[in-house]
């Protein structure tokens, strides 16, 4: 057995948890305005009795907490006055995560969280103290490791910030086909591409520059967010343990065992499905729900390699089911309801040029997402293996292959609309393992099909 006392750096973030507390101008004139003798105890000495307070509650929980490991258990302790004693066994199938912001890492300290199968504890504890823990969970030799550089990362960050980064990353695109639109609109329209022109463009209303600038500067934030996150992703693979290391600014180590991946997950943006790189995540059957980025820019056989590491026993024969082509419209009749939408506001705004600038752009919106459709109806599939099943669908503009065991699955789920009902289609939802947030969805399966499938499907 070792104990681990906490970290001084658990007073610091305690102290900012509360520091609401001390912005309460208003509440605190209201408490002290006008009190005769009360006069004397101004707004500053009850900012400072309050930061006194936290202060010395801050010290005391950190002198009295502390993490003990054992052989078979890891248990933490808190609290001097209300103590409490929260414990996991090394045997859980949850995940332990070590972060290290800026703040931690410059005082050497970091936090550990225990995931667990309904919520999570949270340790502050010296940063050699903490990545200690780590190699004691996982003792075994490493068999495998992958690392993503900066332009995979990036390349990821690019693709899955949010729905605009698909224009933004079709720029040099709309650039090289300018000598269409002719040499003078080209020059207007160059001139004014800046962020300060665009803002400033005479033909757009003030509403729609507001909003255009919010959400450019939504996605530079995502964007920013999920390359700082997903920086230098670093897979480790052991016997019965997976380890993944990433961040730049906010430094993460995640452990969690095999046994607690309930689904693999293959994501392609557009931009990467053009380049033939893959990301991959697994999720977790805990509470909170985690995702966890596990491969980022893979390449088609590092992606492989990797499916074949967690899941090395999927063999045998496979029996797969497909959508129609019959169901052509029912995956494309949404971009034909935008190209209408589209066509619309160029016949009654046909004398503005501005609208025949964005409907110009509206329609290589919806030629970018019919191709997508297109291809994710051919792309759809329901597989199985002794033991597996493999789904193959489309989630927003990503195309998404999800592997999971057949005993993981919980329920599933079939829908039919009015249309569907007529033609003897249907859609299947699956949910796996106890968290509501697993779940895949494939469209526009024979009903028939389905019903061949369940026996797959209830076999797990």
């Amino acid at each position: 057995m070792k104990r681990y006392k906490f970290s001084k750096t658990y007073i610091f973030s305690f102290m900012y948890r509360f520091g609401f507390l001390l912005f309460v101008p208003f509440l605190q004139g209201l408490l002290f305005a006008n009190q005769g003798a009360l006069k004397l105890f101004t707004l500053y000495s009850a900012d400072l009795l309050v930061a006194f307070f936290l202060f010395c509650v801050a010290v005391i929980r950190c002198k009295n907490s502390s993490l003990v490991i054992n052989n078979k258990s890891l248990t933490l302790y808190k609290g001097r006055i209300f103590k409490t004693e929260e414990s996991s066994l090394l045997s859980f199938k949850g995940s332990v995560t070590l972060t290290k912001g800026l703040f931690l890492r410059f005082f050497k300290g970091g936090r550990l969280r225990v995931f667990s199968g309904s919520a999570y504890s949270s340790a502050y504890l010296k940063s050699k103290d903490a990545e200690e823990i780590l190699e004691t969970l996982i003792d075994e030799n490493e068999n495998c490791r992958y690392f993503s550089g900066i332009l995979r990362s990036l390349l990821m960050s690019i693709s899955f910030s949010n729905a605009l980064t698909g224009l933004l990353a079709a720029a040099p695109i709309i650039r090289k086909a300018a000598s269409v639109l002719g040499a003078r609109q080209t020059a207007l329209l160059l001139e004014g591409a800046t962020l300060e022109g665009i803002l400033r463009f005479q033909s757009l209303p003030p509403v729609l520059s507001r909003i255009s600038a919010i959400l450019f500067l939504c996605w530079v934030v995502g964007f920013s967010t999920e390359f700082f996150r997903e920086y230098g992703l670093k897979l480790c693979i052991y016997p019965t343990f997976l380890k993944v290391s990433k961040g730049l600014i906010t430094k993460t180590d995640a452990v969690f065992p095999q046994s607690s991946v309930r689904s693999l997950v293959f994501r392609q943006s557009l931009l990467m499905f053009l380049s033939g790189l893959y990301s991959a995540e697994v999720r977790l059957n805990i509470l909170p729900y985690r995702k966890i980025y596990v491969l980022s820019g893979a390449d088609a056989s590092r992606c492989h390699r990797f499916e074949q590491a967690l899941f090395y026993h999927k063999k045998g024969k496979v029996v797969s089911f497909y959508p129609p082509k019959s169901a052509l419209w029912g995956y494309t009749y949404l971009p034909f309801i935008f190209l209408g939408g589209d066509s619309l506001l160029l016949i009654l705004f046909s004398h503005n040029f501005f609208v025949k600038i964005l409907g110009s752009i509206l329609l290589f919106v919806f030629f970018v997402w019919f191709l997508f459709r297109f291809f994710a109806l051919f792309g759809s599939s329901l597989s199985f293996w002794q033991g597996f099943c493999q789904v193959k669908y489309f989630t927003g503009m990503n195309f998404t292959r999800s592997v999971f065991r057949l005993e993981d699955i919980r329920a599933f789920e079939i829908t039919q609309s009015v249309f569907q009902q007529k033609s003897g289609r249907c859609n299947l939802k699956i949910k796996i393992g106890n968290a509501k947030a697993i779940k895949v969805k494939i469209k526009h399966l024979w009903l028939s099909d389905i019903e061949k499938a369940a026996f797959f499907l209830e076999s797990g």
